[in-house]
């Protein structure tokens, strides 16, 4: 319209008769009219082509400057073939990441628009139009119109009323495009007036992320979306310093709500929008749910502080395991001596029982560590589920109560690990309901596909669900119940949900949880299905402690070496000793010289500044291919002890151990070797 309105005047006045200025004023509207078109295109496709390149870089924030690939292609996408054009991105620092276009010929028209990532410019787009072209064709329009007074007359009509049409068909263009822009956009846009403060417009993003039906907000006060109205009234005095500095004020975090009153995270931006005598006279509001970072960045912190914990178990373990494994083997060798109902064999069996304590505990710690590696069989996890339950509700006024489907699919895991998990969970779901209840756990089937919303890899899992109807969790902890120590429980140490939810990652799956204070809570676990048959013990072994052969102990430590040795003794076998992989490997010729190799060899699979079982059990089977080497460890960052078979190793014992899992292991290979 202004256009329109700028032109006719011109008409009606050079209609006159005045050729002489025409001459001068056709010319020169031309080049106004198609300079002002070529202006108004650049302006439209650079925001367009601004806003496609800062879709790649929020996709990929940190690296989005070596994608030179895609933003060239991003680039390619715009330049037009009627002007001589050139494109180029560049970063914050002007460095040019990628262009699109050849050299062009000056004068140019050039225009920047800056590419914004979360609140905060981190490059600009910058457009080179050549304007010798149309220079070039406003000449040759002066050089018609001078020798044809009446073709340039009528030319002098013509020209601006095709100018205009042209100007207004992009004007339309334009317009239709930044409305399809404003509608697809995924954040919150809120256009408000300057003056009420009401909101007059909002893309359909609005209804989504607050809730809202079309329609409802309009007219009604931007305030009414704030949860705390006073804070943002504070934010607004540093509104006008912060826009006369940045054009915007930035929020990267505030709460807000939606139609249901329920409070979510959001990262603001206000922009103001003037008249063209400079009147403000709106705000644009743009939100961004930030829900899902902000869980992100909790996981995040969370696995760190899980990570921390692992070095310092790590670090203490191996010599701790060591002292557990003399007590506990000397203790279970001791009662094998005593009168099972005589008061010295009650008084070892509390012994015994503490030291089991001891052993789970370190356990609960090495799962933190890199060394708690789960070794891992395929099995079934109803199995170990009710194993876990009937131990943990064991004299509980609570009952338990399975749904499972015929077709349940087995897992592959390390049943040890994974008693813990079940066991940690209801020991608090039976906590959660102090005056009884009914625990409910069930398993289903579920597959995982690309773009999931849970944290899994394509495939296959089975999902168990516990849930209880006791207090529930409050909401202020649901952010903490997987963090090492902390707890709410008078004498609890914090380590129970922190053990399952790094067992779980572990395995590769994943833990969730849905609480509601005094309704009940719901603890969820996704393990990945296992594609094998299931193992199974043979039935009616039993555990014999009576045995005969010669057996090989290599260990660093004194005691675990005195009271593995009396184990095995008392059991039947004959004993020797080495206290590293030299002298285990010295040992071990002499017997094949003598003619009386020994039948086992239990090795300590760490030996600090000697050989170890990974170094020892290589030249073992050189020497001997047929070597039956046990591998013995508290603690290990090497995957030795999850998949001991591909190293040569044909058994694995786990410190501390009793005299009925070391005699269960070795009476196993003695089996087998006959």
């Amino acid at each position: 319209m202004m256009l329109k309105k700028n032109i006719t005047p011109i008409i009606l006045w050079l209609s006159g008769g005045i050729i002489s200025i025409i001459v001068v004023l056709i010319p020169f509207g031309y080049f106004l009219v198609s300079y002002q078109n070529m202006l108004g295109s650049i302006e439209t496709e650079g925001q367009i082509g601004a806003d496609h390149i800062m879709k790649i870089i929020t996709m990929n924030p940190y690296m989005w400057e070596f994608e030179q690939h895609r933003l060239q292609e991003a680039l390619s996408d715009y330049p037009r073939r009627d002007h001589p054009e050139k494109w180029r991105t560049l970063n914050i620092d002007n460095e040019v990441i990628a262009e699109s276009g050849g050299s062009i010929a000056y004068p140019v028209l050039k225009r920047s628009f800056a590419l914004i990532d979360s609140g905060i410019v981190v490059g600009k787009v910058e457009i080179y139009r050549s304007l010798r072209p149309l220079l070039m064709r406003t000449v040759l329009t002066g050089l018609i119109i001078l020798p044809l007074g009446i073709l340039a007359f009528l030319t002098l009509r013509l020209l601006p009323i095709r100018a205009l049409s042209q100007a207004e068909e992009a004007l339309r263009k334009s317009k239709l495009l930044l409305e399809k822009t404003f509608a697809s956009l995924h954040d919150a846009v809120f256009i408000v007036d300057a003056r009420s403060g009401k909101i007059i417009n909002c893309n359909p993003a609005v209804f989504t992320i607050f809730g809202y039906r079309q329609g409802e907000l309009l007219d009604q006060s931007m305030n009414s979306l704030y949860v705390d109205e006073q804070k943002m009234n504070e934010l607004k005095r540093y509104m006008d310093p912060a826009i006369q500095e940045k054009g915007y004020l930035s929020i990267p975090e505030f709460e807000m709500k939606r139609r249901d009153d329920t409070v979510f995270p959001a990262e603001h931006i206000v922009m103001p929008f003037e008249d063209k005598q400079y009147h403000r006279i709106g705000w644009v509001h743009v939100i961004r749910d930030i829900t899902e970072r902000k869980k992100t960045e909790a996981e995040m912190l969370r696995s760190q502080k899980i990570e921390s914990l692992g070095i310092l178990a790590g670090g203490i373990a191996h010599d701790f395991n060591n002292l557990l494994t003399s007590i506990l083997g000397n203790v279970s060798l001791v009662k094998n001596f005593m009168n099972p109902s005589g008061e010295t064999s009650e008084i070892l069996g509390e012994i015994e029982k503490v030291a089991l304590k001891a052993r789970d505990l370190t356990r609960q710690l090495l799962t933190f560590s890199k060394g708690g590696a789960p070794i891992k069989k395929t099995t079934s996890l109803v199995t170990v589920t009710k194993d876990s339950v009937s131990f943990a509700l064991r004299g509980a006024n609570v009952k338990c109560t399975f749904s499972v489907p015929d077709d349940i699919l087995p897992v592959y895991i390390d049943e040890g690990q994974m008693n813990q998990v079940i066991n940690n969970l209801i020991i608090n779901a039976d906590q959660a309901m102090p005056g009884g209840g009914v625990i409910e756990v069930s398993f289903k089937n579920i597959s995982v596909a690309n773009g999931h919303e849970l944290p899994l890899t394509k495939g296959d899992y089975v999902k168990v669900s516990i849930h209880d109807h006791g207090i529930g969790i409050p909401r202020e902890n649901m952010t903490k119940i997987f963090d090492p120590y902390f707890t709410t429980k008078p004498n609890g140490n914090g380590l129970g949900l922190a053990t399952a939810y790094s067992i779980v990652k572990k395995h590769d799956g994943h833990i969730t949880v849905e609480s509601e204070v005094g309704i009940g809570t719901t603890f969820s676990l996704f393990i990945p299905s296992s594609k094998d048959r299931l193992e199974h013990d043979e039935e009616g072994e039993k555990i014999s402690l009576d045995g005969t052969g010669r057996i090989l102990i290599m260990d660093d430590d004194e005691a675990v070496l005195k009271s593995t040795g009396l184990m095995l003794e008392r059991i039947g076998y004959e004993v020797s000793y080495a206290i590293d992989g030299t002298e285990a490997l010295k040992l071990y010729k002499e017997s094949i010289v003598r003619g009386d190799t020994f039948h086992i060899v239990i090795m300590d699979l760490t030996i600090p500044g000697g050989m170890g079982g990974k170094e020892t059990v290589k030249k073992l089977l050189v020497i001997d291919p047929q070597v039956k080497a046990i591998v013995s460890s508290g603690y290990s960052n090497d995957p030795v002890m999850s998949d001991y078979q591909a190293y040569g190793f044909k058994g694995v014992i786990i410190k501390p151990y009793r005299i009925e899992e070391l005699s269960a292991l070795v009476a196993k290979l003695m089996y087998a070797a006959e």
